[in-house]
């Protein structure tokens, strides 16, 4: 079964590497190729691509180590191709047109046009981890379905899920279809890592504006307790990126869906439109 998911699914994944003005890559995520000319990922891409330079994408061939395809491109020019506004009720994703000569002959992944997946349904995932070039598949079941509190669908999955799978298609394993995204946002590490760089900051904040108060022997104690602040940040952030969660959270694919649908019908209408003129 899961020979067959990557055999089918593989070539329309894609890893999307953020480089900074220094050209050093900060962090990478996965999205796939959908509708013919789109790439879909997690709405944490926005968060990345507002410190971002550069933004490499790049297709792997089946031995999952070779890049068959790659298109970088500076943040400017891919601003002008994002479709899916973060402000909006449901920009739990991101949209990017990437017409691209180099992506001609990628594969589409297909949409589920299913309105409910079933719990204890097998799925797979694919995509890349931490900042790892190989494209992995992931076994797993749906174990549960939910809203969130402002209204959006989700699925839960029990899988192995890392940090930089933000973005896999959520594929059902018996069809081939996707049926959802791989987000980040809900998972509990990810919430308790959020308030622990809070409580960091906070306590940086405070320290900071204590600097050179007072010395002993020499030493400003201040400092000190700075670094030590610095250093509790550093192997946060480095237990975070390596944690392994066992429980995903996939936005429903529905929503992704629905924005092309409405692309169809935008088009229907710019072709009706413009016959009508030439007529």
């Amino acid at each position: 079964m899961y020979r067959t998911v990557w055999k089918n699914c593989q070539s329309s994944v894609c890893q999307i590497n953020f480089y900074s003005t220094a050209g050093i890559k900060f962090i990478s995520m996965t999205g796939f190729k959908a509708n013919e000319n789109f790439l879909v990922t997690d709405e944490y891409f926005f968060k990345s691509f507002k410190k971002a330079s550069e933004v490499e994408i790049s297709f792997y061939n089946s031995d999952a180590n070779t890049v068959n395809a790659s298109k970088r491109i500076s943040v400017g020019e891919l601003n002008s191709r994002i479709i899916r506004d973060v402000d909006s009720k449901t920009a739990s994703f991101a949209a990017i047109n990437i017409d691209f000569e180099e992506f001609k002959n990628i594969p589409s992944l297909k949409i589920s046009t299913e309105k409910s997946i079933e719990i204890g349904q097998p799925i797979a995932t694919l995509g890349f981890q931490l900042d790892k070039s190989n494209l992995c598949v992931k076994s797993g079941i749906v174990s549960s379905s939910f809203e969130s509190e402002n209204g959006l669908k989700y699925v839960q999955v029990d899988s192995s899920i890392k940090q930089g799978n933000s973005g896999s298609p959520l594929i059902n394993a018996e069809t081939c279809e996707v049926v959802g995204i791989i987000g980040h946002k809900l998972a509990t590490i990810t919430q308790s890592h959020k308030r622990m760089k809070q409580i960091i900051n906070n306590n940086l904040a405070i320290l900071k504006k204590s600097q050179g108060i007072f010395n002993v022997e020499e030493i400003d104690p201040i400092q000190v307790l700075i670094a030590n602040q610095n250093q509790i940040k550093h192997i946060t952030n480095e237990i975070y990126k390596t944690a392994t969660m066992s429980i995903g959270y996939a936005l429903d694919i529905s929503y992704v869906h629905d924005l092309f649908e409405e692309f169809i019908d935008a088009e229907v209408s710019q072709t009706s439109l413009k016959f009508q003129i030439d007529a």
